[in-house]
């Protein structure tokens, strides 16, 4: 009997241990926020209103962001402007371990084509059952606390402002050899 419990221990062991997967904590608070960057320069905190979505991105350490996966699950704007919610102070990263050392990014977009990421870090993961690494600290300068989000004229804008400079050019062409 005794041997059928350790068996049946060792088994457990392996289980679980198969299935441990490294840990972040996106450390999201009133410190790290997303700001949204007007086509003016001008900067904001991001409201829901701005359907801003940010998901990790991450690798093998030392990877590139070519190499990057995005990890399930993504973070949006709560009723705070600029903090996010829906970030658990333990996410799972699939395909690693804990203790694990890997190249990590927060990137951020909307449907409107604004966009934005952080800067490249390498993390070591924390333990399966948390807690997770905190990857999004308010320690260091202000810009390695933020995200911010740059907003993009939309499109039908820029075709709108092509096509004005191909009427003009049109007119001036028909213009220039009228005169002849």
């Amino acid at each position: 009997m005794k041997k059928l419990i350790i068996i049946l221990g060792l088994i457990g062991c392996t289980v679980a241990s198969a299935h441990a997967q490294g840990t972040i904590a996106w450390g999201a608070s009133a410190m790290t926020r997303v700001y949204i960057e007007e086509l003016n320069g001008m900067r904001r905190f991001a409201t829901p209103a701005d359907g801003i979505k940010v998901g990790v991105f991450y690798g093998p350490a030392g990877s590139t962001q070519d190499q990057f996966v995005m990890a399930p699950g993504i973070a949006t704007i709560g009723t705070t402007p600029g903090v996010l919610v829906g970030v658990g102070s333990v996410f799972a990263l699939p395909g690693t371990e804990p203790n694990q050392t890997v190249s990590l990014q927060l990137r951020g977009w909307n449907d409107l084509g604004g966009y934005g990421e952080t800067g490249v870090k390498q993390v070591t993961l924390g333990q399966t059952a948390g807690p997770g690494a905190v990857i999004w600290q308010p320690v260091g300068s202000p810009e390695s606390r933020i995200l911010v989000i740059r907003m993009v004229p939309e499109p039908s804008t820029i075709t709108i402002s092509i096509s004005m400079i191909g009427v003009l050019f049109a007119f001036l062409r028909f213009r220039k050899s009228s005169n002849r």
